[in-house]
């Protein structure tokens, strides 16, 4: 059955890109939900097109979707994000993706991110590994903050929590050799799983922005905790995500004494 889920994941991520891609550099209409946060209509068609496939195949499974919300009930759950990096998107900017997840009784058994533009397929299968247009990958192997590479991303709409981000950004600055922000959770996860970036670090993440995200980092071999070490990070949304344990202890002992 799983194959079937992934399958079901896989083509619903592709219909909701060729959407993406028609829509990408031409005018089109959006609107401001909330201050400094957008949807437009690729988000809107994007996300009904990937919802319709999915209730397709399985109309008994609940449904969680950045715009529409959530829908149904049952053990099984998929997340939809649509659009994630919709700013990216507007501005012309290719580094924007689909992000589609399934849990089982409240535990993520896979996860697909593809990126349209680019034409990059993730995805993970819980105990099968992750994967990158069908070629196994990995997190680095990087031991300490000296020379890392990390990736995060300020906020935008919660501003209350900004001198944090500072605090810990100016912490990690004094290790890291670079630190980026692509402006797409999803895609950053990702890029972590892939070996690009050695760690990450988000506050207050929505469940559809890094549900996929989430156990693609984990079968490749990553780390993933809340900012105190816990495992609180879906429920909160605060995600703290590193290639391996061993670095993993000093990107928290660096939050702890920033804060």
């Amino acid at each position: 059955m799983i194959k079937t889920f992934l399958k079901t994941a896989i083509t619903s991520a592709y219909i909701g890109g060729n959407i993406l891609k028609f829509y990408f550099k031409k005018q089109i209409e959006f609107d401001e939900k909330f201050h400094n946060d957008y949807v437009s209509k690729a988000d809107i068609e994007s996300e009904n097109a990937i919802k319709n496939y999915i209730l397709e195949h399985f109309k008994d499974h609940q449904i969680i979707c950045e715009e529409s919300g959530r829908i149904g009930k049952s053990d099984y759950v998929w997340y939809v994000d649509p659009l994630d990096g919709t700013k990216n998107f507007l501005r012309g900017l290719d580094s924007f993706c689909v992000s589609v997840a399934l849990s089982y009784k409240n535990e993520i058994i896979l996860g697909v991110v593809y990126e349209p533009i680019k034409e990059n397929l993730y995805y993970a299968v819980k105990n099968e590994g992750s994967y990158k247009n069908n070629s196994r990958i990995w997190t680095s192997e990087r031991k300490t903050l000296k020379g890392s590479f990390l990736a995060t991303g300020f906020p935008h709409r919660e501003l209350d929590i900004l001198e944090k981000y500072i605090k810990i950004f100016r912490a990690f600055s004094r290790y890291a050799s670079g630190i980026r922000r692509i402006g797409s959770a999803a895609l950053d996860l990702c890029m972590l799983a892939e070996g690009i970036f050695d760690g990450f670090w988000e506050y207050k993440l929505n469940k559809w922005d890094v549900a996929a995200g989430i156990i693609i980092i984990k079968e490749a071999g990553g780390i993933i905790s809340d900012f105190e070490g816990n495992n609180n990070y879906f429920e909160s949304g605060n995600l703290l995500c590193s290639c391996n344990e061993e670095f993993h202890k000093e990107m928290l002992e660096i939050i702890k004494n920033a804060l």
